[in-house]
C-alpha cells in the first residue's frame, strides 16, 4: 500500500509539474471571474496593449478563455500612442491580428509632452508616472464609450497588486491595493482584472511556452519607478522568506481575521459619557459593525449609520443622507432622550465641518422636535 501511494503522490506531482502556464493561467482567470463575477454575457471588452508580457499574455488568454466560457462575450484590442520615441505598434498588429483581431491604435502623442512639462513642474528626475496612468485610463476608457464598450481590462495581476499594497503602505499611508472589478460611475463603465490571481511568473512561463511575441517598452522611465523598487524589494523579501508569497495575496482575501484600528474606533463626545460608532451596513449593525476608516467620504456618510452608547449601553441610532452636493441632513432617528441627540448633532457638525468645510447639516428639525 505504501509503495502504490508513492506511486500515485510522484504521479500527482509529476502532473503538476508539467503543467503548462497557459492552463494555469486559464484556471487562474476561471477562479476569480467566477468569485469577482468578472465576465457576463453579451459584454463588449476593450482590452489596453502595451506589447509587454501583461498584455500579450492576456488577450491571448482570454481569446482561449472565450472558447470554453459559458459567456459569449467580444474583445476590443487597442493601443495608445503616448508619443514616446521610437513608438512602432507593426510586429504588435501583425500578431493581433493573427489571433483575429483588429488592434485600434489611440493617437494621443500629446501625453508625453504634458509629461514632460509636469515633470519641469514638479522637478522631478523622471516623468510622473501617476498622470502618465490616469491619463490612460481616461483616454482608453473614452474610447470604450465611443464603441458602446461596458467593460475595460488591463492586465494587472497577482504581483502588481502586493507591490500596489506596499506602494501605498509607505508612500501613502493606507492599507490599499486596486480591486479585481469597480464600476466607474462617471464613465459608466466596468474596469476588471481577471490576472489578479496570476503570478508574474507563470506569464513568463506562458510567454516562452507559446512563443506570444512580447515587445520592449518605450516609456522613458521603464525600470526606473519607486514600482521598480518595490519589485525588488519584494523578491528579497520572497527569497528569504518563501511562505510570505502566497500568505500577501492571502492577506487581501482574509477578510474573517482584519483586525485593524479603524475596527475598535469609538468617537467620545468630549466633556460627556456618550461615544458613537460608524457602522457602513445598515443590516444586523449590532452585531456586524464594520467601521469606516477616520477621514471620512461623503459616500460613507450617505451609507453609514450611526451607533450613539451611553457607556455600553446603546441609546440612539441615526443615518446622514447627501441632499445635494455638500449638504447632509439627519435622518432615521432615534433617540431615548434629547440631550443625547443634541450633543451628538453638535458633535457630528463639528466633525463634518473639519472634513469637508465649507458644508451644511440641516438641522432645523431639531426648532420643532422635542421628542
Amino acid at each position: 500500500i505504501g509503495e502504490l501511494f508513492n506511486y500515485y503522490k510522484f504521479s500527482f506531482l509529476k502532473i503538476k509539474f508539467i503543467m503548462t502556464g497557459i492552463r494555469i493561467l486559464l484556471a487562474s482567470i476561471r477562479k476569480a471571474d467566477i468569485e469577482f463575477n468578472l465576465i457576463n454575457d453579451n459584454d463588449k471588452i476593450v482590452i489596453g496593449i502595451s506589447g509587454g508580457k501583461d498584455s500579450m499574455a492576456l488577450l491571448y488568454a482570454l481569446n482561449l478563455y472565450k472558447k470554453f466560457s459559458k459567456a459569449n462575450f467580444e474583445l476590443y484590442p487597442c493601443m495608445i500612442d503616448l508619443g514616446f520615441p521610437n513608438f512602432n505598434p507593426k510586429e504588435i498588429k501583425d500578431y493581433v491580428n493573427k489571433l483575429g483581431y483588429e488592434l485600434k491604435i489611440l493617437d494621443e502623442k500629446q501625453v508625453f509632452t504634458i509629461l514632460k512639462i509636469q515633470r519641469e513642474k514638479q522637478n522631478l528626475p523622471y516623468l510622473p508616472c501617476s498622470i502618465c496612468s490616469r491619463m490612460k485610463k481616461a483616454i482608453i476608457n473614452k474610447y470604450a464609450e465611443k464603441i458602446n464598450a461596458n467593460k475595460v481590462t488591463f492586465a494587472h495581476h497577482k504581483d502588481d497588486a502586493i507591490e500596489t499594497l506596499f506602494l501605498n503602505e509607505i508612500y501613502g499611508g493606507r492599507f490599499a491595493t486596486f480591486a479585481p472589478k469597480m464600476f466607474l460611475t462617471n464613465d459608466q463603465l466596468t474596469f476588471i482584472r481577471p490576472f489578479i490571481f496570476v503570478r508574474e511568473k507563470d506569464i513568463l512561463k506562458t510567454i516562452k511556452e507559446e512563443q506570444i511575441p512580447v515587445f520592449k517598452s518605450t516609456c522613458p522611465n521603464d525600470k526606473q519607478t519607486k514600482r521598480e523598487d518595490i519589485k525588488n524589494l519584494l523578491l528579497a523579501i520572497y527569497k528569504q522568506y518563501p511562505s510570505s508569497e502566497d500568505n500577501f495575496l492571502k492577506m487581501l482575501l482574509n477578510k474573517e481575521h482584519l483586525d485593524l484600528f479603524f475596527l475598535h474606533e469609538e468617537h467620545k463626545i468630549e466633556g460627556t459619557k456618550y461615544f458613537y460608532k460608524l457602522v457602513l451596513s445598515k443590516t444586523d449593525t449590532i452585531t456586524y459593525q464594520l467601521f469606516t476608516k477616520k477621514k471620512l467620504t461623503e459616500d460613507d456618510l450617505t451609507n453609514a449609520l450611526f451607533l450613539v452608547y451611553d457607556q455600553e449601553k446603546l441609546v440612539g441610532t441615526c443615518a446622514i443622507k447627501k441632499i445635494e452636493e455638500r449638504k447632509f441632513e439627519i435622518v432615521n432617528h432615534k433617540f431615548k432622550n434629547q440631550k443625547c441627540f443634541l450633543l451628538f448633532v453638535n458633535d457630528i457638525k463639528k466633525e463634518l465641518y473639519s472634513r469637508f468645510n465649507p458644508c451644511y447639516l440641516n438641522d432645523e428639525f431639531l426648532k420643532n422636535n422635542k421628542n
